[in-house]
């Protein structure tokens, strides 16, 4: 199976969309990408995941690193288009107390 190469873009000062496949071998350089732009974010980070294509448990570290920095920095991050495979890392793992504040639904 061939990677599809993940991205992270800055949408404005507070929110950002992430698309590609995230795996053990392609969150790596996610990881300090997305921490720069949270830490732009005034208060709320908005990350939208609806072109992520792939997802391993690595996806969810990665957003449990970034969820750790917003902790530290007192803001928040709020998620959209979450891959559907995610929830089920999330589930197994017992995080959605953890993770439900972060889903937001579009209108």
């Amino acid at each position: 199976m061939i990677n599809v190469n993940p991205t992270i873009t800055s949408l404005s000062e507070s929110s950002a969309k992430l698309s590609g496949d995230l795996n053990a071998h392609t969150v790596t350089a996610l990881l300090p990408q997305g921490l720069k732009l949270l830490n732009q974010a005034p208060e709320a980070w908005l990350l939208d995941m609806t072109d992520v294509k792939q997802v391993s448990s690595a996806a969810v570290a990665l957003l449990l690193e970034w969820l750790k920095q917003a902790e530290q920095s007192n803001k928040r991050i709020e998620i959209t288009g979450m891959p559907e495979q995610m929830f089920s890392f999330i589930e197994i793992c017992g995080l959605e107390p953890l993770f439900a504040p972060l889903f937001r639904t579009t209108s």
